[in-house]
């Protein structure tokens, strides 16, 4: 690189923030994130110093990049001059990401779904799967979400696909088919999958154009319907939320709960850092 263009690449990069919030004294994992903003602007950097623990108990992604340095190397990660680097995340998401660790509420999880789509984003980006659970109970609440637009999100996200057998139990149960709307929000493999279930569960249109499910049949029969067209073990889906049911009603008791395995230490003291 030039003298011109490393100068030209200084000047497009701001200097480094450290976060009012997220640089937490005792911690010991220090995370620069960095966005790259389109209108031209310098990229914003951010430092974060948080736990490792949550990273590299919950991420097998951040575990490879965190795990001790090989004699002679220093641990990525381990000071400001050694950050571990996240590009393309701006540090307003990934401060909602660090409140699922250090919400001071513990157990009360009140965020807006446009947070919960951020948090789930970044779970998924570094396989965050108990994060991604959470995420997901937290959205199943939020009345405002349709079902083709929470099946868009899950889908997009790589949600388990339990998940999903639900939503598509509940469109294959209803009387009328997709309308056009839906099928631009779900896609083409989604549509032609509600649409297959459905003939092989319904009868004949009536005369109105409803069809109606026939009489005595259960929503389990959907749901093995549902889960041979998408590949899952027949009855692993009512197993699987059984297993989960104890989340889910805490969740509707009181608000959003933590996942098992988000467990964590004693609540570490926040306190404004900027330099």
């Amino acid at each position: 690189m030039s003298f011109s263009e490393h100068s030209a690449f200084e000047q497009s990069i701001s200097r480094v923030i450290r976060h009012d919030k997220y640089y937490i004294d005792q911690a010991d994992l220090h995370i620069l994130v960095r966005m790259r903003p389109q209108d031209g602007k310098k990229t914003q950097q951010t430092m974060f110093r948080v736990h490792s623990y949550f990273f590299s108990r919950e991420s097998p992604v951040f575990n490879r990049r965190i795990n001790p340095a090989s004699p002679g190397n220093i641990r990525e990660g381990s000071n400001d001059k050694d950050p571990v680097v996240l590009e393309d995340v701006a540090a307003e998401d990934f401060e909602k990401f660090l409140w699922v660790f250090y919400n001071p509420t513990y157990s009360l999880y009140d965020a807006s779904v446009g947070d919960w789509n951020c948090i789930l984003e970044l779970a998924d980006k570094w396989d965050f799967d108990e994060v991604k659970e959470l995420a997901v109970r937290e959205l199943h609440k939020k009345k405002e979400l349709s079902i083709v637009q929470r099946m868009a999100l899950y889908e997009k996200y790589k949600v388990n696909k339990r998940h999903l057998v639900p939503l598509y139990a509940a469109l294959c149960q209803r009387d009328y088919p997709l309308t056009l709307e839906e099928t631009k929000i779900l896609g083409f493999e989604s549509t032609v999958l509600v649409n297959t279930a459905r003939e092989r569960l319904r009868s004949k249109p009536s005369d109105e154009g409803r069809s109606p499910l026939p009489e005595g049949l259960e929503e389990a029969d959907v749901f093995r319907t549902i889960e041979a067209s998408m590949g899952i073990e027949e009855g692993t889906t009512a197993q699987y939320f059984q297993e989960h049911s104890h989340q889910y009603e805490e969740s509707a008791r009181a608000g959003p709960s933590t996942p098992t395995k988000l467990n964590r230490p004693a609540q570490p003291k926040l306190k404004s850092n900027r330099k």
